[in-house]
C-alpha cells in the first residue's frame, strides 16, 4: 500500500469528525494534545473496527503514550472527539474509560503482587462479595475462575500474583479489562496492549497472540510495540504516528517492516541498516580475548566451548529454552558453572561472580533492562558510575563526587545519551536512552568484552540504528562483544560468526563475513 502523505490524511481526519462511525469500536476525530510549547498530538484521527486487531507504532516521542492516556483518561485533550461504539464519550478517569469498555494493559503490570489472581481481579469491585464485611474467597475464586474459563484462559487464581508468571499477570489483566466492561454494559470492549511482548518468551508470545485471535469476536484490540515484525503478524492495519501526527496507515498484510521504519523516522533507513559494511574482517580482528573451555552448568546447559577475537561480534542464537541466556549468565558469573574453565585476556578465571569478572575487564547487559540492568529511581549519574564506585574512591571512604559527575559526562557524551541532566532519573529517559546509559556504564569501566542479551528489546527503530553504530564504534576500539538476541536477521547483520544453541549445547559456530552472510533459514534448520 502506498505511503498516505500528511495533507491528505490529515483531510481525510477532518473530513471524518461529521460522521459518527456507528460501525465501529472507537472512533477518534481530530485529537490534539500539546504541554506548554510542546505538541504532543496533532489533529489525530483514526478507527478501530468491531473485532479488529489495530497497530501502533512510531519511535520514543511520537505521541503513543499521550494518546493512550487520553483513551483512558488519564489525560483530557485540548481538542477533538472520541466515540465508542457510536457514543460520543468524556473519559473523566480510567475506571470511567473502562466501565465503557477502553482498558490499557501496562508495559508496567498494574497488579499487585502479595494479593490472589482472584482478589486482584475484584479489587475494587468486591460488591456482594463480602455479605457480614469480610470477602468470601471462596465464591471469589470460583467466580474468577468461571470468567476466565469463559475467555478460555487457564490460570489458578488462589495462587498469589507476585508467584504467577508475567504471561499469567498479562492475562488476567486482559480478563480484568473484559470484567470491569461487563460491569458498565459493555458486551466488546477495546483493550490496548502497550509493549505487551517485552517480556515473553516466544512460547509466552504465541499464546498471547492465539488469545488475542479467539477473542477477535468478543474484542477489539490495539497493539502498540517496537516489534514491527509482531505488529505486522498479529494486526489487520497499522497507524504510524511522528511528532504527533498520524503520517501512515498501512494494511498488515501489505507491508513491510522497511516501510514502517521509513514512515516512523521520516527518511529512508540505510540498506546497510545493522552497518554491516563497518563489519570488522577477519584480517583487522585482534588476538584471542576470551577462551572458553567445556563450560558446564549440571544438566542443563554445556559443556560448550567457544572463542572471541578483539573487536569480534560474536553472535549466539537459539530457540527459546535453548539455553543461550544461561550461556550469557554464565560468562558473567551470574550463574556458576558446575566446571569447566574461562580465560579472559590470557588469564584463566573461574566465574564464579559478576563482581570476579567485572574484575577482568567483562560487562553485562542483561535482557530485561528496565529490572536487571537499572536503577530506574536513580540519577543518570548513579547508574553509570555504579560499574566504577572503586574507581572513584579516595584515601579516605568517600566518593570523589567531582570525578564521578567528570566520568558521567564524558560517557553522556561520547554515547550521545539524550538526557537533561546527568541528574534526571533514568525512569524519565526514552528505552533508547536507558539501554544507553547501561552501555555507558561499562564505557566508563573501559570493559573490553560486553555479553549483550537483546540489547535493542524494547528499544525504536531510530534508537536501534544508535546502539548498532555504537556497537561498530566499539569494535572498532578493540572491544569484544557476545551478542546473545531473538531476532535472527539483527544477530545475521551484526555478527562475524554466529554460535547456534540447542538443548542447552552449541551444536554450530557458523562464520558470518560481511560478504557472505548466513539466511535465517540456514540458521533455523540448525536451531530446531
Amino acid at each position: 500500500m502506498a505511503e498516505i502523505k500528511d495533507s491528505d490524511l490529515n483531510q481525510t481526519a477532518r473530513e471524518g469528525t461529521d460522521v459518527q462511525r456507528d460501525d465501529s469500536a472507537l472512533h477518534i476525530a481530530n485529537i490534539s494534545k500539546s504541554f506548554r510549547n510542546v505538541v504532543a498530538l496533532d489533529d489525530v484521527s483514526l478507527n478501530v473496527n468491531e473485532g479488529e486487531v489495530v497497530g501502533l507504532v512510531g519511535e520514543n516521542g511520537a505521541g503513543k503514550s499521550t494518546l493512550l492516556k487520553i483513551l483512558t483518561g488519564v489525560q483530557e485533550p485540548d481538542q477533538g472527539e472520541l466515540f465508542t461504539h457510536g457514543e460520543k464519550q468524556t473519559f473523566t478517569g480510567p475506571l470511567k474509560a473502562a466501565k465503557e469498555g477502553i482498558s490499557l494493559v501496562h508495559q508496567e503490570q498494574d497488579i499487585v503482587s502479595n494479593l490472589s489472581g482472584a482478589e486482584n481481579l475484584f479489587l475494587g469491585r468486591e460488591g456482594d462479595l463480602t455479605p457480614y464485611g469480610y470477602v468470601n474467597k471462596e465464591r471469589m475464586i470460583d467466580e474468577a475462575q468461571q470468567h476466565l474459563e469463559s475467555l478460555g484462559i487457564n490460570i489458578d487464581l488462589s495462587l498469589r500474583a507476585g508467584d504467577l508468571s508475567f504471561n499469567e499477570r498479562q492475562l488476567l489483566e486482559i480478563a480484568r479489562a473484559f470484567m470491569i466492561a461487563k460491569e458498565g454494559a459493555t458486551e466488546t470492549p477495546i483493550i490496548m496492549l502497550d509493549e505487551p511482548t517485552a517480556g515473553l518468551e516466544e512460547e509466552s508470545r504465541d499464546l498471547l497472540f492465539s488469545l488475542i485471535n479467539d477473542l477477535r469476536d468478543r474484542a477489539s484490540f490495539i497493539f502498540v510495540s517496537h516489534e514491527l515484525d509482531e505488529v505486522i503478524e498479529i494486526s489487520d492495519r497499522i497507524y504510524v504516528l511522528k511528532d504527533g501526527q498520524l503520517v501512515n496507515e498501512v494494511s498488515a498484510s501489505e507491508t513491510t517492516q522497511e516501510v514502517l521504519r521509513t514512515s516512523m523516522v521520516g527518511r529512508s533507513l540505510s540498506d546497510d541498516y545493522y552497518l554491516t559494511s563497518k563489519q570488522l574482517s577477519n584480517t583487522e580482528l585482534g588476538e584471542e580475548v576470551l577462551a572458553v573451555d567445556e563450560l558446564l552448568y549440571r544438566d542443563e546447559v554445556g559443556p560448550f566451548s567457544l572463542s572471541l577475537r578483539e573487536g569480534e561480534i560474536l553472535g549466539v542464537v537459539g530457540v527459546d529454552g535453548s539455553g543461550k541466556e544461561r550461556l550469557g549468565r554464565m560468562l558473567y558469573g551470574d550463574i556458576t558453572p558446575t566446571s569447566g574453565s574461562v580465560t579472559v585476556l590470557g588469564q584463566e578465571v573461574f566465574p564464579d561472580s559478576p563482581s570476579t569478572m567485572k574484575t577482568t575487564g567483562m560487562g553485562y547487559i542483561p535482557k530485561d533492562r528496565k529490572n536487571e540492568g537499572l536503577l530506574l529511581y536513580q540519577p543518570v549519574r548513579t547508574n553509570t558510575s555504579i560499574a566504577i564506585v572503586d574507581k572513584m574512591m579516595g584515601k579516605l571512604p568517600l566518593l570523589d563526587i567531582g570525578l564521578e559527575k567528570r566520568e558521567t559526562k564524558e560517557a553522556v557524551e561520547k554515547l550521545d545519551i539524550k538526557t537533561p541532566s546527568i541528574e534526571t532519573l533514568v525512569r524519565k529517559l526514552s528505552g533508547g536512552n536507558q539501554q544507553k546509559v547501561v552501555l555507558g556504564r561499562w564505557f566508563a569501566n573501559e570493559s573490553s568484552i560486553l555479553v549483550m542479551d537483546n540489547v535493542t528489546r524494547g528499544v525504536d527503530v531510530g534508537a536501534k540504528e544508535d546502539v548498532y553504530e555504537l556497537c561498530r564504534e566499539f569494535t572498532r576500539q578493540g572491544i569484544s562483544m557476545i551478542f546473545i538476541a531473538d531476532e535472527l536477521q539483527e544477530v545475521i547483520g551484526m555478527a562475524n560468526r554466529i554460535a547456534v544453541m540447542y538443548k542447552g549445547e552449541i551444536v554450530d559456530i557458523v562464520d558470518a563475513p560481511p560478504e557472505d552472510k548466513p539466511t535465517e533459514k540456514e540458521l533455523i534448520e540448525l536451531m530446531v
